[in-house]
């Protein structure tokens, strides 16, 4: 079944758990990426389970992975969910495969799948499977309005203990880029930044807040470690913490930065030229040679493994008690990641 805008994202937060399959695509793959994770932690609600994240071009050369996985069954009784990155219609023979498995009976499939993809055409082979096959569903999701960034600052902040004048949230609102993951980073440092304030964020903070260099230094601190510039990333990443920096603001901007180079690795596998201006933040011109660097050091097998362990950092640090560990387990990764680039 067919599902966008809010009704996509309303499933995804309470969907039919008898649907084991879905797809979520959209333009912004922001909210591609927070409307899966939404879909994810619904599974993971039902009972114990794991998360696996599956390359494209292995579920292409060996089909029979993504199937193995699929009809595995654990014997303690875990559950299993796996995530699957694509673009375009390279993996349409194998999903359309999986949707007729799934076909064959409710319990034929023990494991979840979501397939996450950029925006495809009405006439995707892919998005045409999902859209007509019974018992799954294709969700399209669409980049944030103004009016909807502003409704996720406010119950952000809200969620936060936290107030932000009008104008304020005018202007801040105002000065955020047209990406849903780095308007996650940002609000995580308007958070932070009101922290103790006592009093609803002002345009004078807001205005504070962009003036500050920290977001510069954490960029500087990532690229630095996937270049495996060893003492210089641990330096970057002191000076950002001793400034203040929040460590699950750092890893969400680390998972950005991993996903333009997922994005960069799949479009130079289609052939496409100009490949940083395509992507979300561009890469300019003269910041494409040590981007392009930094690519040949992380091919997608590793950014995958990467981002698996980001996410399990960010969910161990919202844990209950976690919190005191984020910042030492950050400061571990970085290193861990410079020194493998290295």
């Amino acid at each position: 079944m067919k599902r966008q805008g809010g009704a996509a994202l309303s499933y995804a937060q309470s969907p039919d758990l008898k649907q084991k399959l879905a797809l979520v695509f959209g333009e912004d793959e922001g909210v591609v990426g927070d409307t899966a994770g939404a879909l994810i932690r619904a599974w993971q609600a039902i009972g114990p389970s794991s998360v696996r994240t599956l390359d494209e071009d292995d579920v292409r050369r060996t089909p029979e992975m993504l199937f193995d996985a699929l009809e595995a069954r654990s014997l303690l009784g875990e559950q299993t969910i796996l995530r699957l990155r694509t673009s375009g219609d390279k993996l349409a023979p194998i999903l359309k495969d999986v949707l007729a498995l799934a076909a064959e009976g409710p319990d034929r499939l023990a494991a979840f799948l979501v397939v996450m993809s950029g925006p495809l055409k009405v006439r995707s082979k892919i998005r045409t499977a999902f859209e007509s096959a019974p018992g799954v569903t294709a969700l399209h999701v669409f980049a944030d309005s103004a009016s909807d960034i502003a409704e996720r600052v406010r119950a952000f902040l809200d969620q936060n203990g936290l107030q932000i004048a009008p104008d304020a949230l005018s202007v801040f609102v105002g000065g955020l880029p047209g990406h849903r993951s780095l308007a996650n980073a940002e609000m995580e440092k308007l958070a932070l930044y009101g922290m103790g304030l006592g009093r609803p964020i002002s345009t004078a903070d807001i205005r504070a807040l962009c003036e500050t260099n920290a977001d510069e230094s954490s960029r500087a601190a990532i690229f630095q470690a996937l270049a495996g510039q060893v003492d210089t990333a641990q330096a970057e990443l002191d000076r950002v913490m001793d400034a203040g920096g929040s460590p699950i603001g750092l890893l969400r901007q680390f998972e950005l930065e991993a996903a333009r180079m997922l994005a960069a690795h799949a479009l130079r596998r289609g052939g496409e030229g100009n490949v940083g201006m395509k992507l979300k933040p561009p890469v300019f011109q003269s910041d494409w040679p040590a981007f392009e660097q930094r690519l040949r050091k992380w091919p997608v097998p590793r950014l995958l493994r990467l981002m698996e362990r980001i996410h399990g950092l960010e969910a161990a640090a919202k844990s209950p008690g976690g919190g005191g560990l984020a910042e030492a387990a950050t400061k571990a990764l970085f290193l861990a990641l410079a020194k493998a680039a290295a």
